[in-house]
């Protein structure tokens, strides 16, 4: 009886491998040949799925851009909309070992971007949509009048400039996630005010 392959496991498997060896080596750490080490898969059984280093570095950042969208779908926004803001902004932070994968994938592949190499536009992928997501967001505070002091553009700028900064410092154990989630709540409680 022939053996059934679920195609798309073992795409999640090489999924994890190049994102351990973007997390050990870098984007320029993740060719064939390392993919083939730590994986254990030979060579041709990973040209099936992933033909070429562009392919696999494609696939790594469309799983970024997928663990990232289940991340933020998972937060709960059932509280004032203050808290719900909150909550928001710290699902996008490396609080805990998924996420700083998630954050550590992001940055090789930010570093990437800055040099020119746009792997399926991967960076802009991910920093477009965001920064499309904070906007949305912001206009719906504007619009309900939550926003008295800076318009939706400039307060999407603050709090994505926000993220990225503590995201960096967290990796780097700069600051403590307690100091995160403080830095978060004051930016936050200077920003909104009730509606009267």
């Amino acid at each position: 009886m022939p053996r059934i392959v679920d195609h798309d496991q073992r795409r999640e498997e090489l999924a994890r491998h190049v994102w351990q060896l973007t997390r050990q080596r870098g984007l320029e750490g993740v060719t064939l040949r390392s993919l083939s080490e730590v994986s254990g898969w030979s060579s041709g059984a990973i040209r099936h799925y992933l033909p070429h280093r562009e392919s696999i570095l494609s696939f790594a950042a469309t799983q970024l851009r997928g663990q990232t969208e289940r991340r933020l779908r998972s937060v709960d926004l059932n509280g004032a909309p203050q808290e719900n803001l909150e909550r928001f902004l710290l699902a996008l932070l490396p609080t805990d070992e998924e996420s700083r994968a998630i954050t550590e994938v992001w940055l090789a592949f930010a570093v990437a971007a800055m040099r020119g190499e746009n792997y399926a536009d991967s960076h802009g992928m991910l920093y477009a949509e965001l920064r499309a997501l904070f906007l949305q967001i912001m206009e719906s505070f504007e619009q309900g009048g939550w926003l008295p002091d800076r318009s939706a553009q400039q307060a999407a700028t603050e709090l994505h400039a926000l993220v990225d900064g503590l995201a960096v410092h967290l990796l780097m154990r700069q600051i403590t996630l307690e100091a995160a989630e403080a830095c978060i709540r004051a930016v936050v409680e200077r920003m909104l005010r009730a509606p009267a």
